[in-house]
């Protein structure tokens, strides 16, 4: 399938680089396991102004206390929580856990920058038909719950992408489209391989059109394809 002009795209694909040790400005090791601690103490109480006061800046203004106080109700509770893994770049550090439920246990991955507070994060979603995530991002976006959104894509494109310019990216494509106005239904197009494809087909004040969601085999958004301008043939969106 050719797919159009993606509005998201994600490089399957790293590469490791030697040479001399760079200069880091994330935390220590032990400094970022107690600020995910901190993080994961203030979920398992669903403190909403704790985890918010743990937001990096660029996510606190796109967010409210109420709004992390709805997630958390939502997600239900954490019975316990323990980190797994920790490990430091250049200037941030990624944080892995295990939340236990009342269901099971979920693997979360938090992106901390110097200061501990978050950047991003990527909560497993293999569990999870992709055709109900595909609905929950376009519904989160679309509602100007960017960071609900931004949390389903998976964590290296979350690094490529700020919460104001997946915003941004979506109030462009309405210009054209005009506003939202309700989804009117998803189809899975591709399932179980290493790339797999649901068309969730929107309806807009002018238009109605598929809007491509693209994921990983863990069911991880690694791309969005928004439908083109008309006025602008081939032209990718800003």
């Amino acid at each position: 399938m050719n797919l159009r002009v993606p509005l998201l795209a994600m490089a399957l694909a790293c590469g490791l680089h030697g040479g001399q040790a760079l200069a880091t400005s994330a935390l220590q090791p032990a400094e970022a396991r107690a600020a995910g601690q901190v993080l994961l103490d203030a979920l398992k109480r669903q403190d909403s102004q704790a985890v918010f006061d743990r937001l990096a800046p660029d996510l606190q203004k796109l967010t409210t206390v109420e709004r992390v106080r709805q997630r958390l109700q939502k997600q239900g509770p954490i019975l316990s929580s323990r980190i797994t893994d920790v490990s430091t770049g250049v200037d941030d550090s990624t944080v892995e856990a295990v939340l236990r439920g009342p269901v099971g246990n979920r693997p979360l991955v938090l992106v901390l920058d110097g200061r501990g507070r978050v950047l991003g994060w990527e909560l497993d979603q293999k569990d999870t038909p992709i055709k109900q995530i595909a609905t929950a991002f376009i519904t989160a976006i679309s509602e100007g719950r960017v960071l609900d959104a931004r949390s389903l894509l998976y964590r290296d494109l979350q690094a490529e992408i700020s919460p104001q310019d997946l915003l941004n990216r979506w109030k462009d494509l309405e210009k054209y489209t005009g506003s939202f106005q309700r989804l009117r239904g998803t189809v899975v197009a591709s399932e179980g391989g290493p790339q797999q494809l649901v068309l969730v087909t929107t309806q807009f004040q002018k238009v109605t059109d598929n809007l491509f969601v693209i994921f990983d085999p863990e069911g991880h958004i690694i791309g969005v394809d928004f439908p083109e301008d008309p006025a602008r043939p081939g032209a990718p969106l800003p």
